[in-house]
């Protein structure tokens, strides 16, 4: 009865521009709501009502380098076995400077008296007999020069080749049109080839060559 009593006379004051003097009406909220912010029941339901109009997310996954994880590390220089000098028959057979000026060197083993010739060919060192195998013609002025498996080197007098990492025969007594290789040819033509000695080589920090030899 005193609410309609209270609308009435609002009613009332309005009609007549007098100012409303009825208390201003609460409105109760819900501790931790407030405005704006969505319970958690109503979250469930958006989030299903996504779900079903098709709004997925993701969820983050982390890339893998299989490059990086299956790269295998290059050998470091300290990982390379080191050669034991003071086991086999190493000899000092030259220092590097002995290759500043000529790319060849000449050398006698005291001892034996052998004889064997050292070519510096791209930044290696290769030693090897100094005679070659078909005729016994000096290496010292043998053509040296990068063949399909490596370095090589000629026989000038009969053009046999030999790969100088491991001594074997490439070619064996070509006769190359030549008069005289032919002749040499024909000499050998019923000859196995026979492969160059050539020996290991270490070159050590302070410049010295040293050679491993079969004696």
């Amino acid at each position: 009865m005193l609410g309609h009593t209270l609308n009435r006379a609002a009613r009332n004051a309005a009609l007549a521009g007098a100012p409303c003097t009825q208390p201003a009406r609460l409105v109760p909220c819900r501790a931790g709501g407030g405005f704006g912010k969505t319970s958690g029941k109503a979250k469930e339901k958006a989030s299903i009502s996504d779900s079903a109009a098709g709004s997925y997310l993701q969820p983050k996954t982390r890339r893998v380098d299989l490059a990086r994880e299956f790269a295998v590390d290059e050998p470091k220089a300290s990982d390379k076995p080191k050669i034991d000098l003071g086991k086999g028959n190493w000899f000092e057979l030259a220092t590097t400077a002995d290759f500043a000026e000529k790319p060849n060197k000449l050398v006698e083993l005291k001892g034996n008296k052998k004889m064997y010739v050292m070519h510096q060919f791209e930044g290696q060192i290769y030693a090897m007999d100094a005679y070659s195998t078909a005729y016994q013609y000096p290496l010292l002025d043998g053509k040296v020069e990068k063949g399909a498996d490596g370095p090589t080197i000629e026989t000038k007098l009969d053009g046999t080749i030999y790969d100088l990492k491991t001594g074997k025969v490439v070619k064996w007594c070509p006769s190359d049109g030549s008069p005289i290789r032919g002749f040499l040819r024909t000499l050998k033509a019923n000859v196995e080839p026979v492969p160059l000695a050539v020996y290991p080589v270490v070159v050590q920090p302070d410049g010295k060559v040293m050679v491993r030899l079969s004696l």
